[in-house]
């Protein structure tokens, strides 16, 4: 795409943030890419992100084009999932175990686990701004929960997120046994949702 009438049109027309491999895909210079930026139509965020000057910057998204290998999960994944009644004061992340996560923000608290259960129950979900992110379901979202200590939840918060997903049949409960064995807190799910169910 080489019009720069087109060009402003299609970043216009773009929902959410846009990265430079989006750029790649329309076939847009780097000399567009700039000139965008001087117009002040764009701005750069982020090595190889953009947004539209009008726009607010997408934290999620910016968090999950710098670190690749990791997925969001206990408190953000609560709220991407609309299970919880708050905005999180703080962003929680988990990547593999050595995975080296440098200059992390001081708001990101990362959960770390064996590389084969990193995308056990990760799926794809729109921030708040509209762009996809990788995220935990709520029965992966679930374990994690029961079996850690560093949730930032309060013991309250977590009976009602789990009695409620429950009560309103939102929860696979086979799924989330199946996670609990592989994830190894199968005990302290059962007597937890045997208690709240």
């Amino acid at each position: 795409m080489n019009n720069y009438n087109d060009i402003k049109k299609y970043v216009k027309n773009h929902n959410g943030m846009i990265t430079a491999k989006d750029f790649k895909n329309q076939k847009i210079s780097f000399y567009f890419i700039n000139k965008l930026i001087f117009d002040n139509i764009i701005e750069k965020v982020s090595r190889g992100i953009y947004n539209k000057t009008q726009d607010f910057e997408d934290e999620y998204f910016i968090m999950g084009q710098k670190y690749q290998k990791m997925v969001f999960s206990y408190n953000t994944s609560l709220y991407f999932l609309d299970k919880t009644e708050v905005t999180p004061y703080r962003m929680d992340i988990t990547v593999p175990n050595g995975y080296n996560v440098h200059r992390i923000p001081r708001n990101v608290v990362t959960h770390y686990v064996p590389k084969k259960y990193l995308n056990l129950g990760a799926i794809k979900i729109k921030t708040p701004f509209g762009n996809e992110v990788m995220s935990y379901n709520l029965e992966r979202t679930i374990c994690d929960i029961i079996r850690s200590n560093n949730t930032g939840l309060d013991t309250e918060q977590i009976n009602k997120v789990i009695r409620n997903a429950f009560l309103k049949n939102q929860i696979n409960g086979s799924l989330l046994m199946d996670y609990a064995k592989k994830l190894r807190c199968e005990k302290k799910v059962r007597a937890i949702t045997e208690v709240l169910v």
